[in-house]
């Protein structure tokens, strides 16, 4: 085998409740994964040299050794002595700086891809061991599983076990600004807001609605405690939240560390609706994605 095409898939938070800062200036959190439709396609080709080589359509990433997927490759190389090189060509879909995690699962599908195109024989937790050295959310691309819990950074998981009929639909809305996550974990940091007293919201009883497919309770329980941070410092995140809200959208929620607002439906027929309804008025202000559970 000399080429391998490879799905990337992005995330949601469900939930992401942010518990204190560590001595390492990351920061404890549990947050709740959804793996969605909207993804990437990457492209790997075994080459001659020993380089590793990336190009990418679509939005402008870099293409250097600053692009986790080359890091997950070089990583690779390294761990288990690859001499050969590597093309990574990736087409962009997923915004890039818009809280889905593109380039992580960018560099979880390296990872897995580059491991079946060398015929390495690595286990799924040495897969996972390697993600974590790359990012927070790698690990979850990695741990192919629908929904799951993260805990640390992000890269302790636990599976979260559903019903094969719970599967949510999304309408994504990602403005046309980058919200970069160091920069909002600096905000928060600033608000002197993470007290260990506070009150905690619990993540099982998010889960518990979701696998009792109890829209209405769900979407209630919907939690991210970077969303305030970011509709306090960006504008135009704020803005269009109010928008939406307004044009009869009952519940708009963040994702990660922002700036794209998603919605929750239960079925496609709902979401479709939305959809065709709100395109019009706001294709303009922002990317409109129309997603599901996969």
């Amino acid at each position: 085998m000399k080429t391998l095409e490879i799905s990337s898939p992005a995330k949601l938070n469900l939930f992401l409740d942010v518990l204190r800062k560590r001595p390492d200036g990351y920061h404890d959190l549990v947050t709740l994964f959804e793996r969605i439709s909207l993804s990437d396609t990457i492209r790997l080709t075994k080459t001659a040299g020993d380089e590793i080589v990336i190009s990418a359509s679509g939005e402008a990433i870099p293409v250097d050794s600053t692009n986790l997927a080359y890091q997950a490759a070089d990583l690779i190389k390294r761990s288990c002595s690859i001499r050969s090189g590597l093309k990574i060509e990736i087409q962009k879909n997923i915004p890039v700086g818009a809280g889905l995690a593109g380039g992580s699962s960018n560099a979880a599908s390296v990872l897995l891809g580059s491991a079946k195109l060398f015929g390495l024989k690595l286990t799924k937790k040495r897969l996972i061991f390697y993600a974590n050295k790359l990012g927070s959310d790698v690990a979850f691309f990695i741990f192919d599983r629908k929904f799951a819990v993260g805990y640390g950074r992000g890269g302790r998981l636990r599976s979260v076990l559903m019903p094969k009929t719970v599967k949510l639909w999304h309408l994504l809305f990602s403005p046309h600004i980058k919200v970069m996550t160091k920069d909002v974990y600096g905000l928060l940091d600033k608000e002197e807001k993470l007290k260990l007293t506070k009150k905690r919201h619990d993540v099982n009883i998010l889960i518990s609605y979701l696998r009792n497919k109890d829209r209405r309770f769900f979407n209630q329980h919907i939690y991210n405690r970077l969303s305030e941070t970011v509709m306090k410092s960006y504008r135009l995140v704020s803005e269009l939240r109010s928008d939406l809200l307004q044009s009869g959208l009952e519940h708009v929620h963040m994702s990660g560390s922002g700036p794209t607002l998603f919605t929750v439906f239960m079925s496609r027929k709902e979401a479709q609706e939305a959809l065709d309804r709100l395109s019009g008025r706001f294709r303009d202000r922002c990317r409109i994605f129309l997603a599901s559970t996969v």
